[in-house]
């Protein structure tokens, strides 16, 4: 890739593009109305709620609330990352991305030549595969070590598993390439030797396939370190890549729930036992950019680990991980396998369904995080539970989803017995509890404000007739500062397609809900062509319902006692006016 893309050729690229003939290619539609309906397909249901509308160019399951546009649909039907998505839909259109440069990125020569020096790098890597496959054909004790293992000739097939024979210099070909992705090393006095000997060896593979790097193991136990990675190299990046996903993705075409474990064998070992959606750390513990990329994959992750003191805490630094990386419909859960067992040894002991069975309860993130931290002193004393909350603050304040945050104050209540007020909440750093379900709306709840959304989520350049709502800033009416932030979206790009405005709102706190209120048609609507007047009448309601909320704010404030302004006794006088009007 030459740069990053440019934001004007995405929403462009979004507005070129049939959702319909996007989905439909994958996901068979059927058109109903106004809009194209099928089982949803990321979810089990037996009755069509998966709606694509072709006029808004979204889609939107009202079952599962998986929501998005032609983009997303891509990077979670597809598992594609974001590039892929975009680079994919250009594809399929026929015109080509304009990266954006800047003063540090390459030239295109330099970019020509890195390319070129990445192919040669991957060929050497192919090679060396191609060579250590072969070696283990040749050594009984490696097929040995194997079978010992559990591992069959199929799932090593799969996985590329090879051997790394004795000996200082198998690696034949040119040295230079072998040294640049650390399979080669030249030591201080200029020799050149293997640096993986008498190990079984896993490629590490990229998105595509290609071999870039390799982890191998010990075959005699005596032997030091256990596990041996590739270094870092212009193709192999420790804390961007993760082992196994590209198998995980060649095995399953629909991928709920991703298994991260610790090792290379605990993979290949879930494998061999038919629980394909696992994939292990490089050696190091996992960073939030991997996490998200297992999180496009699948919208659930378990993390396995040990239940000692070590597994612990490399569990703790999984949550830490995650917690910005938690937005709508994603699950984290956390599996403590009995003392002594990893993914290996457990599957191998107890089998599949055992596994899946302790899977199934595995800890949720809230409940990890509530027994590590309540394990921290005790809550029973105000000063405890002011040190608890003081505890929790730094993580409840990295969750983007308000849903969760929701959860984790109500689960404070529970475990501290108390009664979040207003002084506590500021403790921790939280607003009241929100209530976050959104049934579907019916008839009668079409308030000024959900149908003056829903009619500019239909048609955004309703929004140049909106006049000055700068008044109803401040009005104390349920959605009414959402409304005033899709206006300000608009009122900067006023040519703003509905699928690029909904996708200004991707993390926001509403966005499941503006993707829920754009899906609906009003029944008042009865097919009229123009919406105008209807969005008009939205807003003429909604200034009495703010001139009577103020009126009550102003009277309550003179009972209370307390002085009004010049500007407040002049606003009140003309309340009482309108009133007796």
């Amino acid at each position: 890739m030459a740069g990053t893309i440019p934001r004007p050729f995405i929403d462009d690229l979004l507005n070129r593009i049939d959702i319909v003939e996007i989905i439909d290619a994958r996901v068979p539609l059927k058109k109903k109305g106004r809009e194209y309906w099928a089982c949803c397909p990321f979810h089990g249901e037996k009755s069509p709620s998966f709606s694509v509308s072709q006029n808004k160019q979204f889609y939107h399951c009202f079952g599962c609330q998986q929501h998005g546009n032609a983009i997303s649909f891509l990077m979670d039907y597809d598992h594609m990352d974001f590039v892929e998505a975009i680079e994919a839909l250009a594809q399929h259109i026929g015109i080509d991305i304009p990266y954006e440069k800047n003063s540090r990125q390459p030239t295109p020569a330099q970019q020509a030549k890195n390319s070129s020096e990445s192919e040669t790098l991957m060929e050497s890597l192919q090679q060396c595969s191609d060579y250590y496959l072969a070696q283990l054909k040749q050594s009984p004790q490696a097929i040995d070590y194997l079978k010992q293992r559990g591992v069959s000739g199929a799932t090593a097939k799969t996985f590329g598993i090879g051997f790394a024979p004795s000996g200082w210099n198998n690696l034949s070909g040119d040295e230079q390439p072998l040294i640049d992705a650390g399979m080669l090393i030249r030591n201080e006095n200029g020799k050149i030797y293997d640096r993986f000997r008498h190990r079984i060896m896993f490629p590490i593979r990229d998105r595509r396939g290609r071999t870039i790097a390799f982890g191998g193991r010990i075959i005699n136990p005596q032997d030091n370190p256990k596990y041996l990675n590739s270094p870092e190299s212009p193709i192999f990046h420790k804390g961007e890549e993760i082992y196994g996903l590209f198998e995980l993705k060649q095995a399953n075409t629909q991928i709920s729930q991703i298994f991260i474990t610790e090792g290379y064998m605990d993979v290949v070992a879930l494998a061999e036992h038919g629980v394909t959606t696992a994939v292990a750390t490089l050696g190091t513990a996992i960073n939030n950019n991997q996490i998200e990329k297992l999180f496009r994959t699948a919208k659930k992750l378990v993390f396995c680990f040990d239940a000692d003191a070590a597994g612990r805490k490399a569990a703790w630094r999984a949550l830490e991980s995650c917690l910005t990386s938690l937005k709508e419909g994603r699950i984290a859960r956390f599996l403590f396998l009995p003392e002594g067992h990893d993914p290996d040894t457990f599957i191998k002991e107890y089998g599949k369904d055992h596994y899946l069975q302790q899977a199934k309860q595995a800890s949720t993130l809230s409940e990890f995080l509530f027994d590590q931290l309540l394990a921290q002193g005790e809550v029973i004393s105000p000063e405890g539970r002011a040190q608890f909350l003081d505890s929790l603050r730094p993580y409840f304040n990295q969750i983007p989803l308000q849903s969760l945050k929701d959860q984790i104050l109500r689960e404070v209540e529970k475990r501290l017995s108390i009664e979040l007020d207003t002084r506590l909440l500021q403790v921790i750093g939280a607003t009241a509890i929100e209530n976050t379900k959104h049934t579907v709306i019916p008839e009668q709840h079409w308030t000024p404000v959900r149908l003056a959304i829903n009619l500019l989520l239909q048609k955004p350049a309703l929004a140049a007739t909106a006049g000055n709502l700068e008044d109803l800033a401040h009005a104390d009416i349920p959605g009414i500062e959402l409304l005033l932030q899709i206006l300000d979206q608009i009122h900067e790009q006023p040519d703003i397609s509905t699928q690029n405005l909904l996708a200004r709102f991707s993390g926001h706190s509403s966005e499941s809900h503006l993707y829920k209120i754009a899906a609906m048609t009003p029944a008042m609507q009865n097919e009229v062509d123009d919406i105008q007047p209807m969005f008009e009448d939205a807003l003429t309601r909604l200034r009495p319902k703010f001139a009577k909320n103020r009126f009550n704010k102003l009277q309550q404030k003179l009972i209370s006692g307390q002085k009004l302004t010049e500007n407040e006794i002049h606003e009140y006088r003309q309340s009482l006016r309108r009133d007796k009007k």
